[in-house]
């Protein structure tokens, strides 16, 4: 199944995998200035769809995961251990 995309005045026609996921095309990527890994916005508008690279602050308000990572970001590698884990589980329940 072929599926048209509008990006900054592309138009792109990609194929869906059989996990229906697509591939942005190096030619969209560069034109957003996109990083491997970037979280990417879609918007649906009728029957297509737009993509963006969301502002920090939209990353923030809807991905609370991607909003701590930005937030607390780790300094260096750290040595999991439980009582480190168990001290991080009560910080999340203590925000509640």
């Amino acid at each position: 199944m072929y599926t048209p995309t509008l990006i900054v005045g592309i138009i792109v026609l990609v194929k869906m995998d059989q996990k229906w996921r697509i591939r942005i095309p190096k030619k969209v990527r560069k034109a957003l200035k996109l990083q491997n890994k970037q979280p990417v916005e879609i918007e649906i508008e009728g029957s297509g769809a737009r993509i963006s690279s969301p502002s920090k602050e939209r990353i923030i308000e809807t991905d609370p995961v991607l909003r701590d990572m930005i937030e607390r970001p780790l300094k260096s590698k750290i040595k999991i251990t439980r009582e480190l884990l168990e001290k991080l589980e009560e910080e999340q329940w203590s925000g509640l």
